[in-house]
This record gives structure tokens, sequence and C-alpha cells, in this order.
């Protein structure tokens, strides 16, 4: 069996699917009685601005918030130290992938002892799972920047009360002083010379089987065959792949992060594109969810919003897609729509056991 290439970015097992998407959502928690009831069960909208003022002022009194993300944290670091000059707020970020933080939320709220304020994941399936009505997670976010003109609801805001406050999109990398030659397709993995020196991601989450689906979608069946013949290392995200580039535990990744822009530019052997295939790279966006046990539910509306500000967008989006026009050094591109049939998770298993018969021996 091919070993699996770990990190210490990644904690635990990779999950299934399946138990990822069981879990569900609810009604906005707000700083007092009269804010609970004006805006938990109505349609989300933003607080007044003497709702605000008071939400703000009892964020800076509880002092810090917790983000659970599957966001890079290479620029998270930028947006926590952003938003404390800001506030005075500690920011926390546990980072990982969709399926653990799934899992680690899911424990909390059985315990009843919820340590995150925010979540942010790019699988829509368990964004929708998590406002159905017999879990109750998820709080409406009410913060201003979220309902303004510069944030086009039409295009980011939902589904229900989460909001999309960025996009993943995944590139190739390779070592330049291992490759001189330029990758810019996929199919340019099928080189002879890169067998056994190549990374891909396990489909363990919702978004990344859709990964899959655009590569397929773009470079026909028959390409995953063709690739899994290269006897390829298997990474269970796109942060320990750039790593093992950078490094020179192999020669190139399927599924590099962009945060090989920053790495080159530091003077790292490290180059990086983004395939197009057909046409629109693929993305994954983030949704953002105030969850309604949050311990920090003030600083958690804060944080929220502060995410969808063009600082915030600045620091944590860097070289990724954006909710706002005009940032440099980031993308503006409409969010790829997930295919809630082809992801259910009867069709996610059934993928998932075809790529591993696929990649794993």
């Amino acid at each position: 069996m091919k070993r699996i290439a770990r990190s210490r970015h990644v904690l635990g097992a990779v999950l299934t699917v399946a138990l990822a998407a069981s879990v569900a959502g609810a009604a906005y928690a707000a700083t007092t009685a009269s804010t609970k009831s004006s805006l938990a069960t109505a349609p989300p909208h933003a607080a007044t601005a003497s709702q605000w003022a008071k939400l703000v002022a009892a964020a800076k009194q509880e002092g810090s918030v917790t983000l659970y993300t599957s966001q890079n944290p290479l620029f998270l670091a930028d947006t926590a130290k952003a938003f404390q000059a800001r506030y005075g707020i500690t920011l926390t970020v546990n980072r990982n992938i969709d399926a653990v933080l799934t899992q680690q939320v899911a424990t909390e709220e059985n315990s009843g002892k919820v340590n995150a304020d925010v979540l942010v994941l790019a699988s829509r399936p368990i964004v929708l799972a998590m406002q159905k009505p017999d879990k109750q997670w998820v709080v409406n976010a009410v913060g201003p920047d979220l309902y303004s003109k510069g944030y086009d609801r039409t295009v980011f805001g939902g589904p229900g009360k989460a909001n999309i406050v960025g996009e993943a999109i995944l590139g190739m990398g390779w070592n330049t002083n291992l490759y001189s030659k330029p990758l810019t397709q996929l199919t340019d993995l099928l080189d002879p010379s890169l067998k056994g020196k190549i990374g891909v991601v396990q489909p363990s989450s919702p978004s990344l089987v859709d990964w899959y689906l655009w590569v397929e979608e773009n470079y026909g069946k028959s390409f995953l065959p063709k690739l899994a013949a290269q006897a390829p290392k298997i990474y269970v995200s796109s942060l320990p792949m750039t790593q093992a580039v950078t490094s020179g535990e192999i020669t190139a990744g399927s599924f590099v992060a962009t945060s090989a822009i920053n790495l080159k530019q530091q003077g790292a052997p490290i180059d990086f594109t983004v395939p197009k295939g057909k046409g629109v790279p693929w993305n994954a966006p983030w949704w953002g969810m105030v969850l309604k046990g949050a311990p920090h539910p003030n600083a958690a509306q804060l944080l929220m919003d502060y995410l969808v500000t063009k600082e915030g967008q600045a620091t944590s989006q860097q070289h990724l897609g954006v909710v706002l026009r005009g940032l440099p050094d980031t993308y503006y591109i409409k969010p790829r729509v997930q295919d809630l049939k082809a992801l259910a998770p009867a069709q996610v298993t059934a993928f998932q056991n075809y790529w591993n018969g696929l990649f794993i021996h």
C-alpha cells in the first residue's frame, strides 16, 4: 500500500465525507435579548449602527476569538496581526482540512463545550448540512460589510446563514532544482521522467472530490488512470504537498497552494502555475459561519465581518480568490458552483472508492 505523506499542519486522521455531512445549523444568538428577537428568526440582514457599535465594544471586552478554517495559515498569520492591531483582540487559528474540522466541531457540539467561534469550510454539502433544523449550530452573520455595496450578496451571500469569504485556488508546483521545464497543464505531469516523483491530494472532502470532477471534465475520464500510473505520493492537503515540492521530497505537485508564490519570492526553488483546463480555473468557495455556541459570540461576529473587508481580504486571500474588486495580487472570479447531486454522500463515497482503487494498492 502506498504511504500517505504527513505534515505537522495536519491533525488526526482523514474522515469520511458521510460522517462529515451529518452535521447541521441554526439562528443568531445576539448580544442582547432585543437583538436576539429581531435578528434570530429573520432572514440574514445587517445589525443597525447602534447594535453594531455595542457588539464591537462587547467584542473588545471578550478579547479573543478562535477561527477553525481550511484556509492557508501562512496568510492568516498576517490577518491575525492586523485584526489584533485594529481591535486589540487575539485571533487563534486552528487550520485543518474540511473533514477533520467538521468532526472537531461535531465533537465539541456533542460535548456541550464549543471552542470554535467562526468556521470556514470549502465543501458546500457540509455547509448546507450545518443549517438543517435538527442540530442548529450556525447563526446569522450581521456585520455591515457583509451587506455593503462592495460585497455582492447575489454572488457571495448564502446559502442561508453562510457567506463566502474568499475562494481557494490551487495550482501545480515544481522544484526548479529538480525539473527545468515549465509545467502549464496537468497533462505535463505525465512526463515519464516524473514517475514516482509527483504528488496528488486525497479526496477526503466534497471540495476535493469536486476538484477531481473538474479534472475529469477538463482532461477526460482517462486522465486519472494515467496519473495513477505515475506512482504518485499521496498528501492530505495542499500545504504538505507544497512543502514537499520545496524540500525536494517530490519534484512536482498537482495540488499546490498559492503560498508557493511567496516561497519563490523568498528564494525557494519552486515555481507555480494555475492550470485553466478548457477555461476558468477551478476554485473552491470558502463559506464562513458564526457558530451558535461560540464562546466569544461578539468577537465571532466582528471577525466574520472583518474577513470581507479590504484589509481582511488583502491579508487572508493573498494570490487567492476575493469577494471585493480591485485588490492587487488576487483573483476576483465567480465562485464555482459545486454540483450537489454529484457530491451527495453516496456519490462521494463511490468516487473515493474508485480513486482508492487507482491510487492506493
